[in-house]
């Protein structure tokens, strides 16, 4: 298992921190980012505090392109709630093209187009390469379940996985501590940041496309920050997404919630009697299957009588190393690596 699918680095996080508003106060230009309180530290703000704090940013809905050489394309609707201002210009649109970061207003204009940084343009490139090899898939495709084998094994890399008494999984690492939640379909992150405050993540998501995945539905990041009044704000950035549009033309969410192909094989050693079990994915089918001496090259056909679970009888092979090869419909070839006493 690859420490990377405990992160749950979503296809959507990069587009969910919210806008920056960007008006003038006293002759000065300020940039805020913001969010919603939901602490008593609410009553002890100014009003222009509020504006900056309790302002919702919230998607209407969400769209993703994915287009024939693997590059994609979001656009985000967003409707802000009361607290906002028309001064405060901010888009009801959000365009993340391959020109870069688009921003229209309510009229449908253009408000401004930022390219890319070196860094955002990597994260792309990134992506693209991703989609390619593994499919596409706009949310988290399964919450993670942990065998004891797989937790000696993160053990080992630094990994502490903990299977909690109410059926959730908690992984920390590197400073991150992180929850899953397969019942209430949440995910919550806590860690520290480079300026030493504390910060909580919140996904919460819905089963999507019968069950082939999960869509992220609400996304909350919390940061505990100290106000000029006190230490008890709570900064806090909300998104909901809603009326999800996917274009997946080219079957790649299907090739994203396909699992890895594999053979088992036991016992190993065996004394040329043994059980193989091919797992593959629906609609994938085995054409042939042999073993290989190692030594020689030389092949010996199996049959497998159309099935995926069969007993192989080759008490006649000499002693020594041995290749199970199975073909499948898509010319794709597993094999497994045996000893024959």
């Amino acid at each position: 298992m690859k420490l990377s699918t405990l992160s749950i680095a979503l296809l959507l996080q990069g587009v969910c921190y919210g806008q920056n508003i960007l008006y003038k106060q006293s002759n000065k230009i300020l940039t805020y980012d913001y969010g919603v309180v939901d602490t008593a530290g609410m009553r002890k703000l100014s009003e222009i505090e509020k504006i900056k704090y309790e302002l919702k940013f919230t998607q209407q809905s969400y769209s993703e392109t994915i287009d024939q050489n693997y590059e994609s394309q979001i656009e985000l609707k967003v409707d802000s709630n009361e607290y906002e201002q028309p001064w405060m210009k901010l888009a009801k649109r959000i365009k993340y093209s391959m020109a870069g970061t688009e921003l229209y207003d309510d009229q449908n204009a253009l408000i401004k187009l930022t390219s890319y940084t070196s860094d955002q343009l990597a994260n792309r490139a990134e992506r693209k390469d991703e989609i390619r090899d593994n499919g596409f898939h706009p949310g988290l495709i399964s919450f993670p379940s942990f065998s004891n084998a797989d937790i000696a094994k993160l053990d080992s890399q630094n990994v502490v996985v903990s299977n909690l008494p109410n059926g959730e999984v908690k992984v920390v690492y590197d400073g991150r501590t992180t929850i899953f939640n397969k019942y209430k379909y949440t995910v919550v992150e806590e860690y520290i940041d480079d300026d030493g405050k504390k910060n909580r993540e919140t996904k919460g998501y819905e089963p999507y496309m019968d069950n082939k995945g999960y869509l992220l539905r609400i996304y909350k990041k919390e940061r505990f920050v100290n106000s000029v009044n006190g230490p008890c704000i709570t900064e806090t950035k909300l998104c909901y997404y809603n009326n999800y549009v996917i274009t997946d033309n080219g079957g790649l969410i299907d090739k994203a919630i396909r699992f890895p192909e594999t053979i088992e094989l036991y016992p190993n050693p065996n004394d040329g009697v043994f059980t193989v079990k091919v797992n593959l994915n629906n609609n994938v089918n085995i054409t042939s299957v042999k073993v290989i001496n190692v030594l020689t090259g030389v092949s010996i056909p199996i049959d497998y009588i159309n099935q995926k679970t069969f007993l192989v009888n080759l008490p006649n092979l000499t002693t020594g190393q041995y290749v199970l090869q199975v073909t499948t419909s898509e010319q794709k070839a597993l094999s497994y690596n045996f000893f024959k006493n």
